[in-house]
């Protein structure tokens, strides 16, 4: 990992729709890693459906950005153990 900030204000929002209704979900954290990928990372112990809907368009949005190409390449990470976060980048 080269560095990580907190999306809190950063201000990067992603549309989701959940039992009809329109709503934005912010992401944890924005990581960037040393090969220069941008990564979405949700930390989470429980997920409710909503939290599902939240991933999936995490997910869209993902893949959006990287097929359009001009922001770097870009992943979504769900991380539900903070104790194996290393790991789980890693894996990316």
């Amino acid at each position: 990992m080269a560095f990580y900030a907190r999306n809190d204000e950063l201000g990067l929002v992603i549309g989701y729709e959940y039992e009809g209704q329109p709503h934005v979900y912010m992401p944890d954290f924005l990581v960037r890693l040393t090969d220069g990928r941008t990564v979405l990372l949700e930390t989470k112990g429980y997920l409710t459906d909503q939290d599902k809907a939240k991933h999936a368009a995490a997910k869209r949005w993902v893949s959006a950005v990287n097929h359009w190409g001009q922001l770097g390449t870009w992943a979504f990470a769900l991380c539900e153990d903070p104790q194996r976060l290393g790991a789980l980048l890693a894996g990316l």
